[in-house]
């Protein structure tokens, strides 16, 4: 009778190691396929090179245009961006945009703007925010600080225009600019996705004049197709500068 126990426990012993054997196999097979099914999480989108204002001195002016520049890296490729303004405490200028256009689906993206401030914008400490979203939800944001403060001495400039000829070779570029402290010099930058071209003006007719109607015609046979900014930059005798931005394409 000892024997014939022996026996049948050895043999149950065998039945139920393969049980166990089978199950486990089938448990990671299942895990396998489950992890094979999933979609790895990219990382959270990144905001880095973040400048509000000229030279990143975050400070605007009523009547004036802000400086927003950024770089936007999503690994899970870029769904949206919002910016946002807000005064920090009462009541003053807000504003909202969305970018869309030319970043979706893509991993890296820049971000630059010229924002119009309001002649009536009340002046005093406002936050900045950036928001990102990549395809998969995933959202990061950055808050920056802006005072806008009233300088009635800053370089202006009024009706700005820029215009391409019908050969798309000559970029026509005119404004009445002024600045009390007399001007010194202008910049005017053009700029589309990689392109970039700077020009430097110091005409003795403009230089220690207080207004002058700038009229340039600039060469842009170089420049490939595409969607360009303009920005006017004047800068005055006591250092003062002021900048203002216009659009062409380029096709």
């Amino acid at each position: 009778m000892n024997l014939q126990k022996l026996q049948m426990n050895k043999i149950l012993s065998k039945r139920v190691s393969k049980t166990v054997l089978g199950l486990l196999l089938i448990t990671a097979a299942f895990t396998a396929c489950k992890k094979d099914d999933q979609t790895p999480e990219a990382d959270a989108p990144t905001i880095t090179g973040l400048e509000i204002g000229i030279s990143n001195n975050k400070i605007g002016h009523p009547g004036s245009d802000l400086h927003v520049e950024a770089q936007i890296f999503a690994a899970g490729n870029i769904a949206g961006v919002k910016l946002s303004i807000q005064p920090k405490s009462g009541e003053g200028w807000k504003f909202d945009q969305e970018f869309t256009e030319g970043i979706v689906g893509l991993k890296n993206a820049e971000i630059h703007t010229h924002i119009d401030i309001p002649a009536d914008a009340v002046v005093g400490n406002y936050q900045v925010k950036i928001t990102v979203t990549d395809e998969q939800g995933q959202v990061t944001e950055v808050n920056s600080d802006l005072t806008l403060s009233a300088d009635p001495t800053l370089p202006t400039a009024t009706g700005f225009e820029v215009g391409l000829n019908a050969a798309g070779n000559d970029l026509h570029l005119e404004a009445v600019i002024g600045a009390q402290n007399k001007i010194a010099k202008v910049v005017v930058e053009l700029h589309s996705g990689a392109y970039e071209s700077e020009i430097e003006y110091t005409d003795a007719a403009m230089v220690g004049k207080t207004t002058y109607n700038l009229h340039k015609h600039v060469n842009v046979t170089a420049a490939p197709a595409g969607h360009y900014h303009v920005h006017l930059k004047i800068i005055d005798q006591s250092g003062k500068e002021n900048e203002f931005e216009e659009h062409f394409d380029k096709r």
